[in-house]
C-alpha cells in the first residue's frame, strides 16, 4: 500500500499532489467552528472557513448532505454554490477548475480521484455502507463514462478515516466484506481503506497511484474529529483543480 505523507500548512493538512491539484483537510487545528447551532448556518460557516484558506469565493465551494448512499452528482458553473449544500448525495465530480469539492467526515473515509489527462476531479464519502455500495468504484465508472477517463491516468487519494485497528463492527457487517475483517482483542475490526483500495485496483488503477494516508481518526482524536470519540465537529476534506497554466 502506497503511503501518503500529509504536511501541515497554517493548521491545515495538505496531501502531496501533482501540479494543478490541491487536496487538503481542515481538521481540529483549523476547524474550530461551533457545531451546536443551526445546521445550515454551520455549513455556510464551513464554506467561509475554507474560502478564506483557499482564496476563492464561498460560492465556488460545494458540500453535500451526505446520507451513506451511492449517488454521485456532477458539479459545473451553474451549480447552486450559494446554498449550504448542493444536493443529497455522497459523491461529486467536476471538470471545472477552481470549483472546490468538500467531503465532510468524522470517521468515514474520504476519497478523491483525479484524472490528470482529462482534468477531472471526483470525491466520495465512504463508510461501511458506502463501501458496500462500492461508491469509490462507481466514481471511477462515472469518470470513464462521462469524461472518457482511462484508469491508467487516474490517481486516488484515500484520506484519514477510522483505521483497521480501531473500527469495531458486528459480525453481520464484517460478513459483507470477506478478507477485510479480523479479530483483535476480542472484537471484530474492519479495514475500510483496504476495501476502497481493492475496489480501485479492480477498476484498473495502478497500485502506486493509490495513495493512502494510513492515519486513524479515532486513534488520533486529538488531531482529527471522530464520531466514535464523541465529537460533533467534522473534518473538512477538500479538493480543487487550479486553472491550467496558473
Amino acid at each position: 500500500m502506497t503511503a501518503m505523507e500529509l504536511a501541515i500548512q497554517n493548521g491545515f493538512f495538505k496531501a502531496p499532489t501533482p501540479a494543478g491539484l490541491d487536496i487538503g483537510i481542515a481538521a481540529r487545528s483549523a476547524n474550530k467552528l461551533d457545531y451546536s447551532g443551526d445546521t445550515a448556518i454551520v455549513r455556510l460557516r464551513e464554506k467561509k472557513l475554507l474560502a478564506a484558506h483557499i482564496g476563492i469565493p464561498a460560492e465556488q465551494i460545494f458540500s453535500l448532505n451526505q446520507v451513506h448512499g451511492d449517488t454521485i452528482i456532477e458539479i459545473d458553473r451553474s451549480s447552486p454554490g450559494s446554498e449550504p449544500w448542493v444536493a443529497e448525495a455522497d459523491g461529486m465530480l467536476t471538470a471545472f477548475p477552481e470549483l472546490c469539492l468538500v467531503i465532510r467526515t468524522a470517521d468515514c473515509v474520504p476519497v478523491f480521484v483525479y484524472d490528470k489527462t482529462r482534468r477531472v476531479l471526483g470525491a466520495v464519502h465512504s463508510g461501511w455502507r458506502g463501501c458496500r455500495l462500492d461508491i469509490a468504484g462507481k466514481l471511477v465508472d462515472l469518470m470513464r463514462r462521462r469524461h472518457g477517463s482511462s484508469p491508467g491516468d487516474l490517481a486516488a487519494f484515500i484520506l484519514p478515516g477510522i483505521g483497521p485497528n480501531s473500527y469495531t463492527v458486528n459480525e453481520d457487517v464484517a460478513s459483507l466484506f470477506p478478507g477485510h475483517a479480523g479479530r483483535n482483542e476480542g472484537s471484530t475490526r474492519l479495514n475500510l481503506p483496504g476495501i476502497i483500495r481493492e475496489s480501485l485496483l479492480k477498476r484498473g488503477l495502478h497500485s502506486e497511484r493509490i495513495l493512502t494516508a494510513g492515519r486513524c481518526t479515532l486513534e488520533e482524536r486529538d488531531i482529527f474529529y471522530s464520531h466514535r470519540a464523541g465529537h460533533t465537529g467534522r473534518n473538512l476534506n477538500f479538493g480543487m483543480m487550479s486553472s491550467v497554466g496558473s
